[in-house]
């Protein structure tokens, strides 16, 4: 059983398109299936490292989150847990680039309204997708 304010964790973490179709889902044919997805989705929040938590494990860290859209990917290692929205994390642009640094999803979702939060995100370490995009 998800509870509105898990689905308001969620949604927060989603960009405006993706958000309303996951509502939809709910309350859709398939309603089991975006339940589970937002249980999951809701835990990992709740439970994700908070800012600063994560300094000590360098590259060995895995990431909680993941956005992708064409070239660019998005990992998320650590929740902003007082409410800036300034999540740290890294990404890649497609252009062989792996940075890392505080991303606000907000300014995110409004620059970029295609990205997708992966449902189905099964995360490596970092050290592992810095191998891959600067290859």
């Amino acid at each position: 059983m998800i509870n509105q304010g898990d689905i308001n964790i969620i949604l927060k973490f989603m960009p405006t398109a993706q958000a309303k179709c996951f509502i939809a889902g709910l309350i859709g044919k398939e309603k089991e299936y975006f339940k589970r997805i937002a249980n999951n989705m809701a835990m990992t929040i709740k439970e994700a490292p908070a800012i600063c938590e994560t300094e000590d494990k360098g590259e060995e860290i895995k990431p909680v989150l993941h956005y992708f859209w064409g070239n660019v990917d998005i990992y998320i290692t650590e929740i902003d847990k007082s409410g800036y929205n300034q999540h740290f994390g890294y990404t890649s642009l497609g252009l062989g680039y792996f940075e890392a640094g505080y991303i606000d999803l907000e300014h995110l979702f409004k620059e970029l309204p295609e990205l997708n939060l992966d449902f189905n995100f099964r995360p490596e370490t970092i050290a592992h997708y810095r191998k891959i995009y600067e290859a």
